[in-house]
């Protein structure tokens, strides 16, 4: 089964005001949100025809939406993400049995490929809703080493924005209800405002920043990469 990134930001992200609080590194995230997957024939008439379709946003109960397009490292040639946000899991579940993306009317499936659907809980928060240019990848981690891999990232999010780098965030999400295609695995999303800031932030460790020694630390917990990819993500809908 293809493997199709999702978040983003995660932004595919949580979507709650609680996300703007400080959080303790062990603490868990707030909200939830779904995230359907699909290959689109043509990215950007499909996008559209996704940003018109408010009622369905405003019927399903979420509190944002927005799109991922992987960019690099896809599995096929328009492969998008659609995300809803939501206060909690119980909302994203709720939310998500309102609606069967499977059973699209049909001019709307007709515009792209169904692949699945996915309810995300995430286990590091945002500190705001500001999807962008992304790197997502699918990780696996022990379960013993998870506090102290979002310690980590935590850390390593604070250091990379003292440096200079003042958009950039980390995310940590895990995925219920995904199939075969997300079991056993976390989602990380590495997020910036845009592909030059992003660029930014690589150039800065290989050329020697200090925080490398924590991005070192956070990738030495990881058991194996599943996924790799660059997206550009973008809000397209808020609740009124």
């Amino acid at each position: 089964m293809n493997k199709f990134i999702a978040i983003g930001c995660i932004a595919a992200c949580s979507f709650t005001p609680a996300l703007a609080d400080d959080h303790g590194a062990d603490s868990m995230g707030n909200g939830a949100f779904t995230t359907l997957f699909v290959s689109a024939a043509d990215v950007d008439s499909y996008i559209d025809s996704v940003k018109s379709s408010t009622a369905l946003f405003e019927a399903i109960g979420s509190d944002a939406a927005g799109y991922c397009e992987t960019i690099s490292g896809r599995d096929e040639v328009g492969q998008l993400m659609i995300w809803n946000a939501f206060g909690s899991v119980t909302d994203a579940l709720v939310g998500g049995s309102k609606y069967d993306a499977s059973k699209a009317a049909p001019d709307m499936a007709s515009q792209r490929e169904f692949k699945y659907t996915a309810t995300w809980a995430p286990l590091k928060p945002f500190p705001r809703l500001d999807p962008g240019y992304e790197r997502a990848m699918r990780i696996k981690l022990k379960p013993e080493n998870l506090p102290a891999f979002i310690a980590a990232i935590t850390k390593m999010e604070a250091e990379i924005i003292a440096a200079g780098h003042a958009t950039f965030m980390n995310g940590l999400f895990v995925a219920m209800g995904g199939g075969t295609t997300e079991a056993g695995n976390y989602y990380l999303k590495s997020i910036t405002s845009s592909v030059e800031t992003h660029g930014a932030v690589i150039d800065d460790y290989f050329a020697g920043a200090s925080w490398g020694a924590t991005y070192n630390e956070a990738l030495a917990m990881i058991d194996e990469v599943v996924n790799d990819q660059f997206e550009v993500c973008e809000q397209f809908y808020t609740a009124n």
